[in-house]
């Protein structure tokens, strides 16, 4: 370890207070499920353990970090980028970490952390342990089990505490901003991804760490087929143009949609935002503390069948947890049996998109909400198109 490096705040920080209580609820994690040490690789689990920003924390699956937490113990966190070595020392409280080679030898590295700390024997949770390293591990160590962390680590991330849900807020003001700008430059002429541009640019001169996912502006045939990605295809006349995007404050991810016309939108494309509208405020309503996941997409699947247009909603969720990372679990689909607790903050975003008709386009609609003690707050402010609802 290079010696009297001065130590500075974490990027992109939310506070002692946060790094605090995320610590103590991995330790209570570890206590109540009887578990000598969880290893984590998924980038957000790194970050959202330790508050070191990994630069790995990017919206595709790339191993280059890794952090083992023992029980009572703080954690090890191993790197692959030599430049980490001094990242880690100046933006993190981090004591010990080591440089790690590349995860086809990771399985050495990870023995010599569980001896190093006696943890030879008993229970580990693991969030995405490849079968290789996990084989070479039980190989060398067989008094180990591994056992899978996923609701666990659900349980322990869902109900946020006061400081996330305020950073949740402002992750959410912030993408509505990008929304507003990506709004006031769409027009004919103009191609998917200038649109997506000034609403990135916006997101990030207002304090976003980065987008989540691919900003999507998806014009005419795209909406209909709901084109995940913004494309070079020029919006034209008289085409439904959906906006999905989000933003990150502070680990914290924003994440909305809306849907607008190009001009005078027909009988059908105002069919189909209305109904989309119902199916969100039908969903929103239904949000309270002791309703199933399962419940609140039943809600707006409900609107979309009873208007006629079930072969066009949405092929999966209805939405999904809102925390570090973006589809958080568990989500909110058909047949979840998950119970909403009071502070966990949830996407809906219901769709109807007629692709087998892209002269209509589709619509897709998202809001996000707090559950609260007594039911739910809407946090995204922004309005709808007056327009595509009128009569």
């Amino acid at each position: 370890m290079v010696q009297n490096i001065g130590r500075e705040k974490p990027s992109y920080y939310a506070g002692d207070e946060l790094h605090a209580v995320k610590q103590a609820k991995i330790q209570q994690a570890l206590e109540d499920h009887k578990l000598e040490g969880i290893v984590l690789i998924k980038p957000e689990a790194v970050r959202y353990a330790t508050d070191f920003y990994v630069k790995g924390y990017r919206p595709f699956c790339e191993p280059e970090y890794l952090a083992f937490i023992p029980r009572g113990r703080k954690a090890v966190v191993g790197y692959t980028s030599g430049s980490d070595q001094y990242r880690i020392q100046i933006r993190s409280d981090i004591e010990d970490h080591r440089k790690l080679p590349g995860i086809e030898n990771w399985a050495k590295e990870l023995i010599t952390i569980l001896r190093d700390y006696k943890v030879t024997t008993g229970r580990i949770g693991a969030d995405l342990l490849p079968f290789n390293l996990q084989q070479a591990i039980l190989n060398e160590l067989p008094d180990l089990e591994f056992v899978d962390l996923a609701d666990i680590w659900n349980d322990l991330t869902v109900v946020k505490h006061p400081v996330e849900i305020e950073c949740l807020r402002k992750a959410v003001e912030i993408t509505e901003i990008g929304l507003q700008a990506a709004l006031t430059c769409i027009r004919a002429g103009v191609r998917e991804y200038e649109v997506a541009a000034w609403a990135e640019y916006a997101m990030r001169k207002n304090g976003s760490e980065m987008t989540p996912f691919i900003t999507n502006v998806a014009s005419g045939v795209n909406s209909a087929i709901f084109e995940r990605i913004s494309t070079d295809k020029i919006i034209r006349e008289g085409e439904m143009v959906i906006l999905d995007l989000g933003c990150v404050w502070k680990g914290y991810t924003g994440d909305l949609g809306r849907t607008v016309c190009m001009g005078e939108p027909t009988r059908e494309q105002k069919n189909i935002y209305r109904v989309t509208y119902l199916a969100l405020q039908e969903a929103i309503n239904a949000v309270r503390p002791g309703a199933t996941c399962g419940e609140i997409d039943a809600a707006a699947r409900s609107v979309i069948k009873d208007e006629g247009y079930e072969k066009y909603e949405h092929k999966f969720a209805t939405g999904h947890q809102l925390g570090y990372g973006l589809h958080g679990s568990p989500s909110i689909n058909r047949n979840v049996k998950d119970i909403l607790r009071p502070g966990m903050i949830i996407a809906i975003e219901p769709r109807v998109t007629i692709y087998d008709n892209p002269a209509i386009g589709g619509a897709h609609l998202e809001d996000v909400v707090l559950v609260t003690e007594t039911g739910c707050e809407k946090i995204s402010k922004l309005g709808y198109d007056k327009n595509l609802l009128s009569n």
